[in-house]
């Protein structure tokens, strides 16, 4: 009825082969895009790390400033 030739068979099993090895290939590039990508925000991280450890303490101590400014400054009233 529906039997299959030997090249028939071989021929599939060459395109699965070829399916297999073309999707490791993706994964393989996938895998070295997303390192590179993790690399760059781990990075990206860091320097927002570094700057949020200078600006945090910084607005803290200029908030502070302008609020005793602001209180010194403020007219007393009677």
């Amino acid at each position: 009825m529906n039997e299959r030739s030997f090249q028939d068979i071989l021929e599939w099993v060459v395109l699965g082969l070829l399916i297999a090895v073309a999707a490791l290939v993706v994964m393989w590039v996938g895998g070295w895009l997303f390192t590179f990508l993790g690399a760059i925000l781990k990075g990206l991280a860091g320097l927002v790390f570094r700057l949020l450890t200078i600006l945090v303490p910084a607005l803290i101590v200029a908030g502070a400033v302008y609020f005793i400014l602001r209180y010194v400054q403020k007219p007393k009233s009677a």
